[in-house]
């Protein structure tokens, strides 16, 4: 009996361990960001500054070797888009050298809504309504659309970004990449480094993504997308009411 039990215990970790995925070494398990700009709308009501409406087509792609567990966005237009850059090159882009970038990041918030959705993920397994498992060689499509916003002549903000009068020293033509924030990090008000729980807690259905680094007492994610062409000869003027 004592043989038997020994067989059935190896048998059964056995099993656990052909379900189970490893943490993945790399921070993004594999994930690629890629996308296309599909329209370019340009708003020179305000005379101080030169805005860009930018609506993309975006593909989250993994193309590594073990699934991705993904938070589904907790907002209703799609993942919080909160960093853009802009660079001469695609090679400029690889290397970070922007010649412009912006963007702002969701503040902590405490609200009824992430109190509920705290205890909707804090559960053994990834529930569908708020997650999606992203197998090897599976993408996900959806669009996203995000503002760039370009003082007109004079510098208002620090630091200094470039204004729209100094942009026209560059081509039209630039490569744009963007950064979203893919982990509703908000939860952990209500329930502390839930994030960093479930990534073990669900380790048997995939990699949950989180940053290597916790920022304060929170478990982000951001991360940044393959470099896109965006044209902008090609914006329309927004028709003003």
């Amino acid at each position: 009996m004592r043989q038997f039990s020994i067989i059935v215990t190896i048998f059964l970790t056995l099993c656990f361990a052909q379900n189970s995925f490893a943490q993945c070494e790399s921070e993004g398990c594999g994930l690629v960001i890629s996308g296309k700009v599909t329209n370019l709308e340009v708003d020179r009501s305000d005379k101080t500054f030169v805005r860009f409406k930018v609506n993309l087509d975006v593909r989250f792609s993994n193309l590594g070797t073990e699934p991705i567990i993904l938070f589904k966005p907790e907002f209703g237009d799609g993942y919080w888009l909160g960093g853009w850059s802009l660079y001469q090159s695609e090679e400029d882009a690889k290397n970070f050298k922007a010649i412009f970038g912006d963007g702002y990041w969701q503040s902590v918030a405490g609200g009824e809504r992430y109190r509920k959705l705290a205890e909707k993920l804090d559960v053994k397994t990834p529930p569908n309504d708020f997650t999606k498992i992203l197998k090897p060689k599976d993408s996900w499509e959806f669009t996203s659309d995000f503002q760039i916003s370009f003082e007109a002549e004079k510098h208002y903000r620090y630091p200094e970004l470039k204004t729209w009068k100094e942009m026209q020293e560059f081509p039209t033509k630039l490569w744009l990449k963007t950064r979203y924030e893919l982990s509703p990090w908000n939860v952990e008000y209500f329930k502390p480094n839930l994030i960093r729980n479930l990534q073990d807690r669900w380790k048997a259905f995939g990699n949950v993504l989180v940053s290597k680094e916790k920022e304060d007492r929170f478990n982000l994610f951001r991360y940044a997308s393959e470099p896109m062409l965006i044209d902008f000869s090609q914006a329309t003027q927004k028709q003003n009411n």
